[in-house]
């Protein structure tokens, strides 16, 4: 299974809306369904808006890093707004849970994470009318 970073790059490449939901098609997986439901549904709304200062990213070869974005994305609920883990956590904490996480991962995977807290994945013409379009039972 590719990262879902690869999975954007490919979306961003295809010069048509038609060529992007045949990538969709493609590479469709739970991970991917999930990054666009927390990406662009309203109900899913972030405490975190900007990457830490004291974050460093991981110095890795892409495939090698400790955890992949599939297998954490389970852990997003303590940024979640409304949650109430998330909302127990003090600011510091937060972040403190915010770094391990973002550091565990590929920096890649970390900017797709921050796009899924700032409501935009970074990819021309992916948005929530082209989510809403490829999985209409996903969004409202």
């Amino acid at each position: 299974m590719k990262n879902i970073y690869e999975v954007l790059d490919e979306i961003e490449a295809a010069l048509t809306h038609n060529a992007k939901m045949k990538v969709v098609e493609k590479n469709l997986s739970k991970t991917l369904v999930d990054v666009f439901t927390l990406a662009y549904h309203p109900d899913h709304q972030w405490l975190i808006k900007e990457v830490p200062e004291k974050y460093t990213p991981v110095d890795t070869i892409p495939g090698m890093s400790a955890t992949q974005l599939s297998t954490e994305m389970r852990r997003l609920y303590l940024f979640q707004k409304g949650h109430p883990q998330a909302e127990a956590l003090t600011p510091d904490r937060r972040e403190e849970l915010l770094i391990q996480f973002l550091e565990a991962i590929e920096p890649r995977e970390a900017e797709v994470v921050m796009g899924i807290f700032n409501k935009d994945l970074g990819v021309p013409g992916l948005d929530y009318a082209f989510v809403k379009e490829a999985f209409p039972n996903i969004l409202p």
